[in-house]
């Protein structure tokens, strides 16, 4: 297929966004798993996930926190099941030739991230003190991109959906970012 006619193909394409602690009762992965047959019915090619990922505890906003306040990049918050969950997922979306699509959230992270422990060097500083640039969002830390084991983290984390079946991202506030790291 030419690249005219994948535009086309992705242009006419239904995508479902599933806020998975909301979606059902049970507000899991295995949930949203459970309701793939009826979802193939309705003619869904793409499910696009919202924040899936463990929520950052310090200076949470509310008792849940914010989904976009993301602790780890690599993992599965543990509310909505595990990785083999996901797995499972993407596996028996693929056998109804459902596309899955998640939420990369790389401006910031939750400030007490894996990153911000491992790497404080990461990230962006104000007064000496990991911060972040839009005053509302204090719930998280931004990253600094002038950094480029950061960047090759982040495209490795990429990879490393893609490695485990995710067909496609939605990257949240994608032009706070350098546009020089999307080319990369």
């Amino acid at each position: 297929m030419d690249l005219s006619a994948k535009r086309h193909q992705l242009r006419n394409a239904t995508i479902y966004q599933i806020f998975p602690r909301n979606y059902s009762v049970a507000g899991n992965l295995n949930a949203i798993t459970k309701d793939l047959p009826r979802l193939s019915d309705l003619g869904i090619d793409f499910i696009y996930l919202l924040p899936i990922h463990p929520i950052g505890e310090k200076d949470r906003k509310g008792k849940m926190g914010s989904p976009y306040s993301i602790k780890d990049y690599r993992a599965i918050a543990p509310d909505l099941g595990t990785i083999q969950d996901f797995d499972t997922l993407v596996r028996e979306a693929h056998n109804l030739d459902i596309k899955i699509m998640m939420d990369v959230v790389f401006n910031h992270t939750s400030r007490d991230s894996v990153l911000l422990s491992e790497h404080p060097d990461w990230f962006y500083l104000k007064d000496g003190k990991p911060a972040n640039r839009v005053g509302d969002w204090s719930d998280i830390a931004d990253l600094d991109f002038s950094k480029p084991e950061l960047r090759q983290y982040l495209i490795d984390t990429l990879i490393f959906w893609v490695k485990r079946g995710v067909d496609g991202f939605r990257c949240d506030v994608a032009p706070i970012i350098p546009i020089d790291f999307w080319i990369e």
